[in-house]
């Protein structure tokens, strides 16, 4: 994943996978992960943050999380950043980041 982009007050689901050095898929389950968004990376307080439980992995090493509708449907439009961050065997690695983009939608949940 390098630049994620989400209708506000949509879900979805995002999907990424753990390699190491040499390009293998890492199939075994960490420590914690997290996939947190904020404003901007100096902000203290996440804005949507998944957790390991948050997470399921498949058999191909492949993890999932999925964005509610209810956790954007209150933020502005714009632009925001993320990370995904794995913590394993006392090491902190950030194995993602990049642009998160709320985009607008005609369908407020207001109009259901």
């Amino acid at each position: 994943m390098t630049n994620l982009s989400q209708t506000r007050g949509d879900t979805a689901t995002y999907t990424f996978q753990r390699k190491n050095a040499d390009g293998g898929i890492i199939t075994s389950t960490p420590d914690a992960l997290y996939f947190t968004v904020k404003k901007a990376y100096t902000d203290k307080t996440p804005l949507i943050q998944k957790k390991l439980d948050d997470m399921a992995m498949a058999e191909d090493g492949t993890w999932s999380f999925t964005i509610q509708a209810g956790e954007t449907d209150m933020l502005a439009f714009g632009n925001y950043v993320y990370d995904i961050q794995v913590n394993d065997n006392d090491a902190v690695t950030t194995i993602a980041k990049g642009a998160f983009t709320l985009t607008p939608e005609a369908t407020w949940q207001s109009n259901e």
